[in-house]
């Protein structure tokens, strides 16, 4: 008997630690006129066909300061949720976006506003820039926006994405690993340097 609760007892324990759960951690600073104002802390679970990636982003300058959070699942590869939260502290500027998948469909709620992509997949997401070289892709959802972007290759491993309002954002990556990423916004040029 006692043979038999070893046995089971081994079975168990092996099974727990080799479920295919595989995780990833990454973070990044972010530096304004080559100064650190915060971080970004990356992150992706993947586990079988279900894989979820949450990004935090904490930045504090003179001026601002923002605290964004995006959590992404999928299931095969394809986008089941995105919600994305941004808290700046100022009137009109905080922004909540959550897009859920409804069969073929996608139903966006940004700031309350309800909106629908027919038909259509989504298999990549800006989060999705943090883990993969995005080769042969040319468009990303924005899980902040709740929309397609275009996404243009440059060469040497650096990515253009296109924002509405005409603004770039330089995705630059090292061996298909991200490296930087150089981020144009109201307070001029920002830079996420890898740091782990």
């Amino acid at each position: 008997m006692k043979y038999l609760f070893r046995v089971l007892l081994c079975v168990a324990t092996v099974a727990v630690f080799y479920l295919p759960v595989r995780a990833q951690k990454t973070t990044f600073e972010v530096r304004i006129a080559n100064h650190a104002v915060g971080t970004i802390e990356a992150q992706r679970k993947v586990s079988g066909a279900a894989k979820s990636i949450t990004i935090k982003t904490r930045i504090q300058t003179l001026l601002a300061k923002v605290n964004s959070d995006i959590l992404n699942e999928y299931d095969n590869n394809v986008l089941t949720l995105a919600k994305s939260t941004r808290v700046a502290g100022k009137n009109g500027e905080d922004k909540e976006t959550t897009t859920r998948r409804n069969g073929n469909d996608y139903t966006i709620v940004l700031n309350g506003a309800r909106s629908v992509i027919d038909n259509t997949e989504i298999a990549h997401c800006v989060a999705d820039l943090y883990f993969s070289e995005p080769k042969q892709v040319s468009r990303i959802f924005s899980e902040a926006l709740g929309k397609f972007l275009p996404l243009h290759p440059l060469g040497s491993g650096q990515y253009e994405l296109v924002l509405p309002e005409g603004k770039k954002n330089i995705y630059k990556y090292t061996n298909g690993e991200l490296t930087e990423v150089e981020v144009n916004h109201t307070f001029g040029k920002a830079l996420f340097i890898k740091t782990i």
